[in-house]
This record gives C-alpha cells, structure tokens and sequence, in this order.
C-alpha cells in the first residue's frame, strides 16, 4: 500500500493514499505522455502540409464544433450513468481514432482533410469523456481530498506534458510524425486496465439519480442563481478563447523565430510542462489549498503578462525560461479553479455543471486558436500573441473587481 512520509510531501501526495486514485493516476500519466506526442506531431503535421498559421487554428478549431450540440448531454450522461464505463468506451474510441491517423501517415496517404475529420471525431468522443472524467475524481478520493486528487491530475497532466513533447520532437526526427501517433493508441491501455482494476466497491457513486439526471438544464440554472461557481467559469472561459491557445504559435516560434527544428519545438512545449508541474505540485499543498481564490486571482494575472513577454522574446534560452513561468501561473490559474467549482456544486449537478465548465473552455479554447492562427497570418505571430495575451490580462483584471468575492475564496 502507499504510505508517504509524515509531513510536507505526506500532505502534497496525500490523495495517492486510495487505491483506485492510484490506479487512475499512474494510468492517466502513461496514456497522456502519448497524448502530447500525438499533439505535438499533429502540429507538426500540419504545418509540414500546408505551412500556415491558419490552418494549425483551424485543427484545433474543427475539435470545438461537437462540444455545441453534446455538452448538455455529455453531463446528463455523466450524472445518469456509471463515469467508469463511459470513460472506458470512450478511452477506447480515443484509441482506435489515434491508430488510424497512425496508419494514414504510416502509409504516406495523409491529407489535410484527413486530419480535419478525425480531430472533429476526437472532439466529439471528447465532449462525452471530459466531463465524467472531471467528475469521476470525486468519487475515487472524496471530497476531503478532492483539492489534492485535482492538483496531482494537473501534475500527471504536465508531467506528461514535459516527457510527451521531448519524446515527440526526437522521435519526429528520426522516423516521422507516425511513430508518435501509433505510440499514442498504446498509452490508451494504460487507462483502460486501470478502470478494469479497480475496486468498485470503493468508488463513491454520486449523481443526480436516473430522473433528476435527465434535466439537462440543471447547471446552466445553477451557474444563473450562484454567482462564486459564475466567476469560476466566465474567468476560465474567456482566459481559454484569449490567453490558452499560445501553443498554436510554438511551432512558428520554434523555426520561423529561433531557427529550430522539431526538437526545439519540443523543448519549448516541454519548458511549459516543467513549469506546470512545479505549479500543480504547489497547488496539491495546504499553502493553495486554504487559498484558492486568492491563487486562481493571481494566476489569472500573471499567467497572460509572462506570455506577453514571451511573445516579443528573441532569445532561445530565455524563452524557456519564460515558458517554464508560463506553466506555473498556467496551472496556478486553473487547478485551484477546477477544485473550487467542484466542492461548491452539488453532487447531484457535478456532472452537468462541469460539463458546461469545460465544453465552454475547450470550445472557447479552439475558437482562440483559430482567432490567433487568422491574427497571425495577417499580422505575425509576435503582434497575434501579444493582441491576445493583452485581452487574456483585461480579462484577469475585469474579473478581479467584477467578482471580489472570488479573491476571497477558500
């Protein structure tokens, strides 16, 4: 069994002390290091095929059209189901989409559109997997440790985020985008035996119940009448359509600014990734726990004025540097927010409340995307990058004054 030491690092881990977390933990940072690879060969993809900014936007904006239509649905689903089953299934869609790309450039009979039409499926499976998930958290720790249980997801989620670009960028280099994507639908495994594994007699079942389930307006209602969960999601939501997308540039940054190939553009996304793990491993202490708050406040601010001055960097080394700042207040910004939303909303609406949280942050997500890759084609990808992070920063302080009583938060 896990038995972290007394102390400090007893306290940041805390939440590895349940066996089915465990499981879910060390299956989650396998499958997402293929994740990132494949993320990060996707984009390199397209900017092999078509060489434009416009078109790395659009990827990423084609996987936002399914979350309009599903989102309500996706949270009925994950308050009226059991999460475990509808993760495993579409655990398993996610798979078999990552082999078929991987076969597609295997074959050396990719297209553009190919790419178009399997991150619009990706995007749908994702609509229905990503709010269970994010609900499902609760039911493996409980409440008393679900601040931390969130904290060590973000930091599994970074962590992956260091290995999975490094890994990519040297793999693409010696044998193509299509090893990364095969080595994707592998990772997958990972998960799915761990959800096999688990006790299922642990799992704290929550939920709305089969009827109360099927009003799928529930959250929306909810975020109406509570004004603190409101915050929550109007800060993440316009900070995902401003402030987020930055990565779509780093494959311009990487060649067109600092001369680099695909290994430098996997050390750049990896210097965010380290800086996100430092950043989820401060957030899984008591120092944020009793802060939240404060920290999201805080992060919402520094996390768009640390890309602002990554956008007119010229020097390699100082834009790692910067990008590791840029991954700590990234995460400063988000897991304390995530972990707030969810111990302020019911059980009986966590599924369909965190279902408009993230639909709205990952639709608003690639809509930026596709905003700053048509900035940056007309203007460059400097200017485009700093238009956005201006707004992502009006937005952190718009929302510090609009809504006070987030800083305050617990």
């Amino acid at each position: 069994m896990f038995r972290p030491r007394s102390g400090a690092v007893a306290s940041t881990f805390r939440g590895l002390r349940h066996r089915n977390f465990r499981l879910w933990f060390f299956g989650q940072l396998t499958s997402l290091v293929g994740t990132w690879m494949q993320t990060i060969a996707q984009n390199w993809l397209v900017y092999q095929l078509t060489g434009s900014a416009r078109d790395l936007g659009l990827v990423n904006f084609v996987g936002a059209i399914p979350l309009v239509p599903l989102t309500l649905y996706a949270g009925s689903i994950a308050d009226r189901f059991e999460k475990r089953k509808v993760i495993f299934w579409c655990q398993a869609a996610m798979m078999a989409l990552a082999f078929l790309l991987a076969a597609l450039c295997w074959t050396e009979t990719v297209r553009f559109w190919h790419v178009l039409l399997l991150a619009f499926l990706l995007g749908a499976v994702q609509a229905l997997d990503t709010p269970a998930r994010q609900a499902f958290v609760v039911e493996l720790v409980g409440k008393e440790d679900l601040s931390n249980a969130i904290a060590l997801n973000s930091g599994a989620f970074h962590a992956a985020r260091v290995i999975g670009p490094a890994a990519a960028g040297a793999l693409i280099a010696v044998s193509g985008v299509a090893g990364a994507f095969f080595i994707n639908g592998w990772s997958f495994l990972a998960v799915l035996l761990g959800l096999i594994l688990m006790d299922v007699e642990l799992i704290r079942r929550t939920g709305g119940g089969h009827e109360s389930a099927k009003d799928l307006l529930g959250g929306v209602r909810y975020l109406q009448k509570e004004r603190l969960p409101r915050a929550v999601v109007v800060l993440i939501s316009l900070s995902a359509l401003f402030a987020m997308p930055y990565h779509v540039l780093i494959p311009i940054y990487a060649r067109e600014i600092f001369g680099r190939g695909a290994g430098g553009y996997g050390v750049l996304m990896s210097a965010a990734g380290v800086g996100a793990v430092l950043g989820s491993l401060y957030s899984a202490s008591h120092r944020v726990g009793s802060r939240k708050g404060a920290a999201v406040t805080t992060g919402s601010l520094t996390f768009p004025f640390l890309l602002l001055a990554f956008a007119f960097c010229r020097s390699y080394p100082a834009a790692i540097l910067l990008l590791v700042g840029v991954g700590f207040a990234f995460v400063l910004q988000n897991a304390p927010a995530n972990s707030l939303l969810q111990e302020l909303v019911p059980d009986h609406l966590r599924g369909r409340v965190m279902a408009i949280y993230v639909s709205l942050m990952l639709g608003l997500l690639r809509m930026g995307s596709l905003l700053l890759g048509g900035v940056a084609t007309m203007t460059s990808a400097p200017i485009a990058l700093a238009a956005l992070a201006v707004a992502g920063l009006l937005v952190g302080l718009w929302v510090r004054f609009r809504y006070p009583e987030l800083r305050r938060a617990a």
